[in-house]
């Protein structure tokens, strides 16, 4: 009653005496004068009628009434509950615009509790006004919480300033909740789970916007939006991936202020701590501990919430009392998340505030006992280091007031990428948490390892005060910088020749990058000369320690008196085409700075792809919908007719999306049966439907056919269900072939095939078919022509320009590009000439039939020919359609020799580069696009080529959400516009003659110096 201002003037009786007079007024007292049915206006029944509903409101919450851990504490005592009856329905009529609203009787529950537990002994006046003084404690509380039982109303509109919603029962001077004032902590709203759970291509975002209605919405929204995303990103990142609105249980906790979540004893602790930090904050209008407390529940529940789907989520979310929920540590975790500051009371403890911009300048290690599953600080530098206030040996105790227990340092690394700036870190100074040798400041020039991380750079790689820091994007941290020289090739174009040297500089070493930064350590001529993403790197070369002399470009002072140097190297050999040479005076050096990049580019886990760390500030403009096949499904027009999308969740193939589309009239058993005659379970469906003649393109897997030839009756049904039911092939196409099976491999390869139980299709079971090949060569072929046409742009490389020709041509890279043009366009004309249907397939189907298929979809459908149609075909084609993203682009994996690694995505972009040469009119994209595209399915930059699947993609994002590329794509629109965009054409048919094939320069010659004139260094990766 203190918290509350009861009685501290003296008022009390006053206000005793005020509630008896007003409830005396409001019992209905019925008379002989007046009859229940008399219409007469002064007749009092009038009143008893129109009191009868909310009475009858208020007793059918009162008789359920169980809280927990005093089920019969009113249930078995009419007095107690005819005082919550009486004291609801005063306080109601008492403020007839707002009324009763579910939940009130919860607030006044605790209330009168708390009153009969403040009784002692025999105090006859408390409880002879019992009831009186639970209505003037429930009346105080019900200041601060009218507005959560407001509800939203919104006035017709007449004209825009009309517009404006209302609400109810709040007056215009009412203080609501407070917000925080920074609102950049919001989760972004662009990276969402793939799909919805509905049955049909959703119109609007099903996930709510962080600007609500009502107050309570709100206040909901800045729960889980604003707040959780400040103290546990994770955990806001992953309810938001399993759609788990804060409305659905954060309503609750707030109109009831967490009455139902703890039993009766605790509920008043967590009430007092509210009503207390109230009392004495500068505000006492305001319930400001209340989002905190509810954001305190959610970090409790941190771990357990993050191993759970959304049904898992919403379970422990609506029913948390079930597990338990101890109060005065949610309470201290409330108090300290509103006021990280308030650590610095204790004796042995610090806090610093980090602010935007400012490396933290400390490197963590694990503990020694008894500090066991704690983080202590091994090394200190930059910002920690100027404070004064953080130490080598103390241990981490919180960031932004969340405790910082039981977390590895891999965990508080990404923690950390993800908070908002300022951060506040506490200190615990303690003594010996760390083994005696880590006191001392080692000069180690590489920060990652397992078992330490590094928050900022390390104190060795502080740099000269002259020398400013490379531009790093949002997320991306530097974990090393060292003084290296990088070979950089100079071309001398009247000799035709091209020479070397070293040029000295820095190379920063980030969870994203390798950056070369020039300049020989002065101020002067400082800037990014070389980057490369680090998951981009595909091998590190090291070589032996050699004399050399070394060239007076990369001298520096310190070596003027050495004229030979014996100099260690490190290659990195690039996905993208380059091969870059550092060499290091210092053999510590080297050793550590190979260690850092191995250690980078080829993590242990792709969770530390820098996908899963880079923010970008995204405007809302630029904000691009998650990709849903059934939208794509449903503009092509099959969503109806003969075909039915089902939700396979996965289980009939896991490499296919979610949704697929099948024969109507065709069983689920015979869908698997089906599905099982086909490599990987990937059985024939339906991508893509002509506008007209309803002739479709389907794709799958060879058949497992085996030298026994094999037969499915289900998968020669389904073929024929697919093909068979469309097109207007009788006047274009002979009788005898009703559907074509286009088989991308040579006859020799399928037949080659069959030795292994797989194989391709045989007429005679698939009656009507017409089987083509289409002779397009494999991964292995492909992996081959782009190595020797890599080394075509070898700048060192000093033969004359008939041996660079003989070097393209013999690659035979240009003959790929031209296989895959010449039957990704007969897959077309099939369609649109012949008017017939066509099944696709090579292998597994997700390379070779990846590339015919999308590739045939853009010569037939100008839609994705746009640049949000382009985006649609990627994602539907490439990435739910399973091609093996992973796999193929290597990864992280430093097994360099897989013969798995093959570039078939930017040999479909390379055709696609033809096109656009063709059709230049045509595209309302340019092809900056396909150079932005090449760069990053490798860089691991976004979440979209990430991993080999949807499905493993779909699972990976419920836990760690990953940036989308179409946004930065949308928000970059001007760079990768054509401007000679004017489409004219429905159907682009290209030539496909030798002369007509050419080299994409803009990417295999942009890092080559000796192309005169040169070919600009266009890339993407910054």
């Amino acid at each position: 009653m203190r918290y509350l201002g009861v009685g501290s003037d003296g008022s009390l009786s006053q206000e005793r005496k005020a509630y008896e007079t007003l409830r005396d007024q409001l019992k209905f007292r019925p008379t002989s004068e007046h009859h229940p049915l008399s219409e007469a206006d002064d007749n009092p029944w009038n009143q008893f009628f129109a009191d009868d509903t909310l009475v009858r409101e208020i007793n059918t919450d009162l008789d359920r009434l169980y809280p927990q851990g005093q089920e019969t504490f009113f249930q078995e005592r009419k007095d107690y509950m005819d005082m919550l009856r009486n004291v609801l329905f005063v306080w109601c009529k008492q403020h007839p615009t707002l009324a009763y609203r579910q939940g009130m009787h919860d607030l006044v529950a605790v209330v009168l509790y708390a009153c009969v537990d403040g009784i002692d002994g025999n105090d006859d006046d408390r409880i002879e006004f019992l009831e009186h003084d639970t209505y003037i404690l429930f009346q105080r509380i019900m200041v601060w919480m009218k507005p959560l039982y407001a509800i939203q109303t919104i006035a017709p509109i007449a004209s825009d300033d009309d517009a404006t919603p209302s609400t109810d029962a709040v007056d215009d001077n009412t203080t609501l909740f407070p917000l925080p004032t920074d609102r950049g902590a919001a989760v972004p709203l662009e990276e969402r789970p793939l799909f919805r759970a509905s049955n049909g291509p959703d119109n609007a975002d099903s996930f709510p916007s962080p600007t609500a209605q009502s107050p309570l919405q709100l206040l909901c929204h800045v729960v889980q939006y604003e707040l959780l995303a400040k103290h546990d990103p994770q955990l806001a990142r992953h309810l938001q991936n399993v759609q788990v609105l804060p409305e659905t249980y954060c309503l609750r906790w707030l109109r009831l202020l967490l009455a139902r979540e703890f039993p009766f004893d605790q509920t008043l602790r967590v009430w007092d701590a509210m009503f207390a930090s109230s009392l004495s904050s500068s505000d006492p209008t305001t319930l400001e501990l209340l989002p905190y407390m509810c954001v305190a529940v959610l970090v409790h529940f941190s771990a357990a919430l993050r191993d759970c789907d959304n049904t898992g989520c919403l379970q422990l979310l609506m029913r948390p009392s079930s597990v338990g929920l101890p109060a005065q540590s949610i309470v201290d975790s409330a108090l300290l998340m509103h006021n990280p500051m308030i650590e610095t009371d204790h004796d042995d403890m610090d806090v610093v505030r980090f602010d935007d911009g400012s490396p933290l300048g400390i490197v963590l290690t694990n503990a020694l006992s008894p500090y066991d599953f704690r983080l202590a600080v091994k090394e200190v530098s930059g910002r920690a280091l100027e404070s004064g206030r953080v130490f080598v040996g103390d241990l981490v105790e919180s960031i932004n007031g969340v405790k910082m227990y039981q977390i590895s340092t891999d965990e508080i690394k990404k923690h950390i990428a993800l908070l908002p700036r300022p951060l506040y870190v506490s200190f615990l100074h303690v003594p010996d948490s760390i083994p005696p040798d880590e006191h001392a400041a080692t000069p180690l020039h590489q920060t990652s390892s397992a078992s330490s991380a590094a928050l900022s750079p390390p104190p060795a790689f502080v740099l000269p005060d002259d020398t400013p820091l490379p531009s790093f994007l949002d997320g991306e941290q530097c974990y090393a910088h060292v003084e290296t020289s990088m070979h950089q090739p100079v071309f001398h174009a009247a000799s035709g020749s091209c020479a070397a040297h070293f040029v000295p500089g820095r190379l920063f070493l980030t969870n994203y990058r390798c950056l070369f930064q020039g300049g020989g350590g002065s101020s002067s001529g400082i800037g990014t000369m070389w980057e490369i993403p680090i998951l981009s790197v595909a091998a590190i070369l090291v070589g032996d320690a050699t004399p050399l002399d070394f060239n007076p470009l990369a001298a520096t002072a310190s070596s003027q008196n050495h004229p030979r140097h014996h100099h260690h190297t490190l290659t990195l050999v690039c996905k993208d085409t380059q091969q870059v040479q550092f060499a290091f005076r210092d053999s510590q050096e080297f050793t550590r700075t190979h260690k850092c990049l191995s250690v980078l580019a080829f993590p242990a886990s792709l969770t530390d792809a820098f996908c899963f760390f880079y923010r970008p500030h995204t405007l809302p403009s630029d904000v691009v919908a998650p990709f849903d096949i059934r939208a794509d499904y449903q503009r092509i027009g099959l969503l109806h007719g003969r075909f039915r999308c089902i939700d396979q969740a996965y289980l009939l193939c896991d490499t296919y999306p979610r949704f697929v589309m099948v024969p109507a009239d065709m069983s689920d058993v015979k869908l698997q049966a089906a599905a099982a005659f086909r490599s990987s379970q990937r059985l024939p469906v339906v991508c893509w439907q002509h506008p007209t003649n309803h002739a479709v393109i389907a794709r799958s897997s060879q058949p497992l056919v085996g030298l026994k030839s094999a037969r499915c009756a289900e998968d020669e049904q389904l073929v024929a269900a697919l093909l068979c039911g469309g097109g207007s092939s009788s006047l274009l196409f002979p009788s005898a072939h009703r559907y074509v099976i286009m088989d991308a491999r040579g006859q020799l390869a399928a037949a080659g095939n069959k030795a292994m139980g797989k194989g391709t299709e045989s007429t005679a079971n698939y009656r009507g078919a017409k089987l083509v090949h289409m002779n397009m060569e494999n991964i292995h072929a492909i992996r081959n022509a782009f190595s020797s046409i890599s080394a075509a742009f070898d700048p060192t490389d000093a033969t004359d320009s008939a041996s660079f020709l003989h070097k393209i041509d013999h690659s035979g890279w240009l003959k790929h590009v031209r296989l895959v043009l010449k039957a990704s366009w007969d897959l077309a004309d099939y369609v649109h000439n012949s008017g017939v249907s066509v099944l696709t397939h090579c292998s597994d189907g997700w390379d070779r039939t990846a590339q015919m298929v999308s590739l045939a979809e853009l010569m037939l459908d100008p839609f994705y020919r746009t640049l949000e149609g382009f985006a649609v075909l990627v994602e539907k084609e490439w990435c739910s359609f399973g091609h093996q993203f992973g796999l193929r682009c290597g990864h992280a994996r430093s097994d360099v020799s897989n013969d798995q690694r093959s570039p078939i995505f930017l040999l479909w972009l390379d055709c696609i580069h033809q096109l656009l040469r063709q059709f230049e009119t045509e595209f309302e994209f340019a092809s900056t696009l396909l150079l932005f595209l090449a760069d990053h399915v490798y860089s691991c930059k976004y979440g979209n080529f990430m991993f080999d699947c949807e499905k493993a993609r779909v699972d990976c994002f419920d836990k760690y959400a990953a940036t989308n590329v179409w946004c930065d794509v949308q928000s970059k629109r001007d760079t990768f516009a054509n401007p000679r965009f004017s489409p004219e054409r429905t159907v682009l048919a290209p030539s496909t003659a030798w002369k007509n094939i050419v080299l994409w320069k803009a990417y295999f010659a942009r890092f080559d110096p000796t192309f005169v004139p040169p070919v600009e260094c266009v890339q993407f990766y910054s």
